[in-house]
């Protein structure tokens, strides 16, 4: 029987695809073995939350969780593990203790928490309690308490809306809301996944951030201050009980420090307006010892590198990431905790297989997300070009992806494309093989406010996780609960896991993945 020479080509190519197919396969089974059967996902969750949290910005607490996270990248045997610094002038602040009650009209013990860099009372203080509610008007404050707050406390703000819980606090994504994510044919209308859809020029947006709302009160802070107000407190709606102290951004040694300030639980505060609103005056007690230092050396982006095993390949990174830092009420369990936990596993599934990616595959843990991306902006601005500026390194054209975890501890339901159309078949088929459980959904949305944002100024392919609630925006986000209790193990497993073989295949590709146009 003759054989033409087109039948033998066709009988090479598909011998040739099977036997990729067959290493794929392989490749896969021993990511899926090592994350599924072999996981220390929740030992390292264990290890941030018990041990080496909260982990605030500029603190010998986050330089300890550091040197923690390097020594365990080490000892896992990656090639190169290293410290850069993103900040000279981010201040160090921590609590030794504090106080916070109520001595008339009765006694109660108020739940509160101190907000981030402000300033120790020197001692235990008592004063009268004063409500501005409407504080954000700064001439009307000063037309009406000028010369009247000396000693005094004052309670500012609104009483949150009544919440009688008939929502539930911890959620999943529903079928309906992934499907009409995925039916999304633009980046940017409203997200059925969540408020924080957008397309967010980066570096304007931040001026805004920071000028318009971040630092937005610190004229009121420093008139409570000259007139010798004691003491603030505040509160957020996150019911029942829970305390939220983020807000305060006074952490650059330039920075003039606010009084003594808690977060109370927004049923304490329910209480004192409502006593003030009967002409009756609380008499508050409280103290605060507190400590503000400046040790640059703490502030440190942790990277850590699989070198590729391709000559020509090897050159090229596939990053990454998670912010390691936290807000200082708990143990930063689900911001960002899991989020660096998932990253140091996929490395440790990776290299613990024994695969060699053609591509290096490189960690990043960032410090200092929580104070608007001072960790990536520092290292993308070191290794990639200045933002106020059109010239780029050629280290840019050497990323081919950045993938980023920050939304909680809830298992990942696909990927937000960011706008880019090209990568979509790509990811398609390499999240096909974990279909089974319900990660591989894919829009073409934007979502914001993650590290992953500096990367896509950059033009380098930068993407963020599509992950399910759960309790992150009613329970934990930056409140005294963001602990371990709130972390699932099957969610945390599944994450590593199907990132490590996305991350492996990303970095086994003949060609970067695509750029957005």
């Amino acid at each position: 029987m003759k054989i033409s020479t087109n039948t033998l080509i066709t009988a090479f190519l598909f011998i040739g695809l099977v036997a990729i197919g067959q290493t794929k396969s392989q490749e896969l089974s021993k990511i899926n073995t090592e994350g599924f059967q072999k996981s220390e996902v929740m030992r390292l969750m264990a290890d941030l939350s018990d041990v080496y949290g909260p982990r605030l910005t500029g603190t010998d607490q986050y330089f300890t969780a550091a040197e923690w996270a390097k020594k365990t990248l080490e000892d896992w045997g990656l090639d190169k593990v290293y410290f850069e610094n993103y900040c000279d002038d981010c201040m160090g602040w921590e609590v030794q203790s504090f106080n916070l009650e109520m001595t008339e009209p009765a006694y109660m013990k108020i739940q509160a928490y101190p907000y981030a860099w402000t300033e120790s009372s020197k001692g235990v203080q008592t004063g009268d309690l004063i409500w501005i509610e409407k504080y954000t008007d700064l001439e009307k404050v000063k037309a009406q308490w000028s010369g009247k707050l000396q000693g005094k406390v004052i309670l500012i703000g609104a009483v949150p809306e009544q919440n009688m819980l008939f929502e539930p606090l911890s959620t999943r994504f529903t079928d309906d809301q992934i499907a009409e994510a995925e039916k999304s044919i633009e980046p940017v209308p409203n997200n059925p996944l969540g408020p924080s859809a957008g397309n967010m020029p980066l570096i304007e947006d931040l001026d805004v951030l920071f000028n318009t709302m971040l630092k937005k009160d610190d004229a009121f802070f420093q008139f409570l201050k000259a007139e010798g107000a004691s003491s603030m407190l505040g509160t957020s709606p996150y019911f029942p009980g829970v305390i939220h102290p983020s807000g305060t951004y006074n952490f650059r040694e330039s920075d003039e420090k606010p009084i003594p300030y808690f977060a109370i639980s927004p049923e304490n505060f329910g209480k004192l307006t409502r006593l003030l609103s009967r002409e009756m005056t609380p008499k508050l007690k409280f103290h605060l010892d507190s400590e503000l230092y400046l040790k640059p050396d703490n502030n440190v982006n942790i990277l850590g590198e699989i070198t590729g095993s391709d000559p020509k390949l090897k050159e090229e990174v596939v990053m990454i990431g998670a912010h390691f830092d936290s807000w200082h009420p708990a143990s930063g369990a689900t911001d960002n905790g899991a989020g660096s936990a998932v990253m140091m596993e996929v490395m440790r599934i990776i290299k613990a297989t024994g695969l060699k990616p053609k591509r290096t595959i490189r960690i990043a843990l960032w410090g200092g997300e929580e104070q608007v991306f001072l960790g990536s902006m520092a290292y993308a601005e070191k290794h990639y070009g200045k933002v106020s500026e059109t010239m780029r390194k050629k280290e840019v054209e050497k990323i081919s992806a950045y993938i980023n975890m920050d939304n909680g501890a809830g298992q990942m339901r696909g990927i937000y494309l960011q706008g880019n159309e090209g990568v979509r078949p790509i990811f398609e088929e390499m999240l096909a093989p974990y279909a089974h459980l319900d990660v591989n959904n894919l829009t073409i949305q934007n979502t914001d406010f993650t590290d992953h944002d500096v990367f896509d100024y950059f033009k380098i392919p930068g993407f963020q996780i599509i992950q399910d609630k759960l309790n992150y925006s009613t329970i934990t986000h930056h409140t005294n609960l963001d602990v371990l209790e709130y972390v699932p193990k099957r969610d945390m497993m599944i994450n590593a896991t199907v990132i490590a073989a996305l991350v492996y295949q990303i970095a086994q590709m003949d060609s970067r993945l695509p750029r957005e146009d």
